[in-house]
């Protein structure tokens, strides 16, 4: 596997070589969107991330983003406007939903997709809560510091349990001196996202590090390094040890390694004077480290060595805005190798013989985007994505194709009314056998759903708050069945129902840019 060293002057090497396109800004930066999506029930959970705008998100200090403001992909941020004195202010901002759902049998609704990043028609209820502090000292110096806290189901009222599942998503501090940005701390670090999908196909980062970014006119270039540690024998290992100094015993750290990050991106906008029509391009660039470390086995009291491991990523982004109604279409594309194959929130389950990640890689092009014109709209959003674990077997789990094409028109009733209506195809093909046919083992399913709403701020597709009642059916064949343990009650049935109501909302959150 490729060193640091080399893994870092590859991917500068390749920021610097690969040129990228111009675009143009239509209007200033967009609206928040929504979070993490829920984890998979497949065989190869892969790990989701979370919420859905379409702005670049960049390290620069975010304006307040009010419900429904413009979502094109234009955004670069202005330079802060100038102050004659200190002034300083508290702002609050909010991502969340709240979903409740029958699956018409009894039961609760639950999430049925079968790939990685399905339609988000049926998710679970989540919610952010961020405080920040914004002050701005001169006329060229501001700073702030933001707490996001994110709140994950179940809640109290389908657990009885008090202790509310709470995590920090944004605990950083960032300062801004002329077109330079800083900022230190824990950090969902992302650019734009497939809402319809919610899912961040280029880059989205969760670490405790720190970044800059350079504002060069419409170009801005940015880096980050970061870390993160999952609580896994592949990670973390603590053993027994005899207490020193005394008796008893104690808990020692025998495998400390976290996974390191380091990013690179560069975003330039095209702004054709007299037109609100424009294009933003992207080129984004990770290397992943891991360093060796040994894990012990207390129960047959063995060690094995676990040898240093690394991964390269290049991807890049092209988008096109007319500047009117949140109108864009959005084309992705990345390749990764070795670690960086992996979601940074998730352990590989295979290896290469000498315990590695070996020659895992992953190919993924996918599109996003929302048209609106008069009472129509539609949003959109699909990928192919091809996987190859690192080990040596020719017939695995871990060796798939997956994707999925949601749509989701609707028609806009008066200002403050619509209906949609969502459908989706989605399905994985893995590299094993399906003994019923003697081919490649294939899972697919059809999806469609009916969502009445209300719009208190109005028409659009990005408008929030969003209030609606939510009907869909997932339809499965028996392979998509066969993904889930024969005594759940998805393995035995080939029609679901989700029937249900849901409200939606986000506001003034420096998560979206």
């Amino acid at each position: 596997m490729p060193t640091r060293r080399t893994g870092v002057l590859a991917l500068v090497t390749i920021a610097i070589a690969v040129p990228f396109s111009v675009v143009a800004k239509a209007q200033d930066p967009a609206a928040p969107a929504p979070q993490p999506s829920a984890s998979t029930p497949t065989p190869t959970p892969t790990p989701t991330p979370t919420p859905t705008l379409i702005p670049t998100a960049t390290p620069a200090p975010t304006p307040t983003a009010q419900p429904g403001a413009n979502r094109s992909p234009d955004h670069i941020p202005e330079p802060a406007a100038s102050a004659a004195a200190p002034t300083g202010h508290f702002e609050f901002g909010s991502y969340g939903r709240v979903v409740i759902a029958s699956d018409g049998r009894g039961g609760t609704g639950r999430d049925a997709n079968i790939v990685a990043h399905g339609d988000r028609i049926d998710e679970d209820s989540y919610a952010e809560l961020e405080l920040r502090r914004e002050d701005t000292w001169s006329d060229r110096v501001s700073s702030k510091v933001v707490t996001t806290l994110a709140l994950f189901p179940p809640f109290f009222h389908f657990s009885g349990d008090m202790t509310q599942s709470m995590v920090v998503r944004n605990l950083y501090a960032q300062g801004k001196y002329d077109n330079l940005t800083l900022w230190v701390g824990s950090r969902m670090y992302r650019g734009d996202d497939i809402y319809l999908l919610d899912w961040w196909p280029l880059d989205n980062q969760n670490t405790i590090g720190g970044g800059a970014g350079l504002q060069l006119g419409d170009t801005r270039l940015a880096a980050h390094v970061g870390m993160n540690r999952l609580d896994n024998a592949l990670y973390n290992e603590q053993v027994p040890a005899t207490t020193p100094l005394g008796f008893g015993s104690t808990m020692a750290t025998v495998l400390d390694r976290p996974r390191t990050i380091e990013t690179l991106k560069a975003t330039h906008l095209f702004r054709q004077p007299g037109s609100k029509a424009g294009f933003k391009a992207v080129l984004y660039g990770e290397v992943h480290e891991l360093s060796a470390g040994l894990y012990t086995n207390t129960t047959l009291n063995l060690q094995t060595p676990l040898p240093s491991d690394s991964g390269v990523m290049i991807g890049g982004e092209l988008a096109y805005f007319t500047g009117e109604r949140d109108t864009f279409i959005q084309i992705y594309a990345r390749e990764a190798r070795g670690l960086a194959a992996y979601d940074p929130l998730a352990a590989p389950a295979t290896f290469a013989a000498d315990n590695t990640t070996g020659d895992a890689h992953e190919t993924l092009f996918a599109v996003g985007g929302n048209y609106e014109r008069e009472w129509f709209g539609l949003l959109f959003g699909g990928y192919l994505r091809f996987f190859r674990d690192g080990s040596p077997s020719p017939t695995s789990t871990q060796k798939y194709d997956e994707g999925t094409l949601a749509l989701r028109p609707q028609v806009f009733l008066g200002e403050y009314w619509g209906i949609a209506v969502d459908g989706s195809y989605q399905a994985r093909r893995m590299g094993i056998l399906d003994t019923a046919t003697n081919a490649p083992y294939v899972a697919s399913e059809w999806r469609a759903g009916l969502m009445p709403y209300f719009s208190p701020s109005g028409r659009g597709s990005y408008k929030r708050p969003q209030l609606r009642a939510i009907f869909n059916t997932t339809f499965r064949d028996s392979a998509a069945r066969g993904l889930y343990a024969t005594q759940d009650v998805f393995s035995q049935r080939s029609v679901e129902y989700f029937i249900g109501l849901g409200a939606e909302w986000w506001f003034n959150s420096s998560s979206y840019p």
